[in-house]
């Protein structure tokens, strides 16, 4: 095996191992090489997923982290696996909650229910029950609310490197509706 095959299987392995995202900065120090060269073999390593037809796998990047995953067309089938037999899809309003929390990348539940006009805790337990969404610190506010945001379960799962990839949708926006609600008032 030549050392550039065995940094490929290196890579691999590692990024096997890890089983959650890796950044350039870790990848690079294992495989002791520069984050050029690093770069290089994850560009490589995604080429020969890509290229191999009868693999089930494909390297993915995430917030400028990479992971190994399932290609999208097997995803069905491992999801198989994981799939308990009595777990109910989410809900509409989980998949609204869900849609205020990745736009907003890091929302309040006050900020949550003023977008969504009603409370919102079942929703949120339940997207935190599924790991799609987290608690990820407090805001710097009177109370210091808890601030959640989405996971990359979340990411990996809708198929998105961040939540900058979504498509553009105002209403979803804390910030939106806080000054629709602004301008409403001044009229009356």
């Amino acid at each position: 095996m030549s050392i550039y095959s065995e940094r490929l299987a290196a890579l691999e392995a590692l990024l096997f191992a890890a089983g959650e995202p890796l950044g350039i900065d870790v990848i690079a120090s294992i495989l002791e090489t520069d984050y050029e060269e690093a770069y290089l073999a994850l560009d490589q390593l995604m080429l020969a997923y890509r290229r191999d037809h009868t693999s089930g796998l494909c390297l993915r990047q995430i917030d400028g982290r990479f992971t190994l995953s399932t290609k999208p067309e097997v995803n069905e089938t491992v999801a198989r696996l994981y799939r308990p037999q009595h777990r109910p899809a989410l809900s509409q309003a989980a998949y609204e909650v869900l849609g205020i929390v990745a736009y907003n990348k890091k929302v309040t539940r006050a900020q949550i229910e003023t977008v969504r006009g009603v409370n919102s805790d079942s929703a949120l337990a339940r997207l935190i029950e599924r790991g799609y969404v987290e608690a990820v610190g407090h805001e710097e506010s009177p109370g210091r609310p808890m601030l959640f945001s989405v996971t990359d379960l979340f990411l990996l799962e809708f198929g998105l490197r961040s939540t900058d990839e979504l498509p553009a949708v105002d209403l979803m926006s804390f910030e939106v509706v806080e000054k629709l609600t602004k301008q409403f008032h001044e009229e009356e």
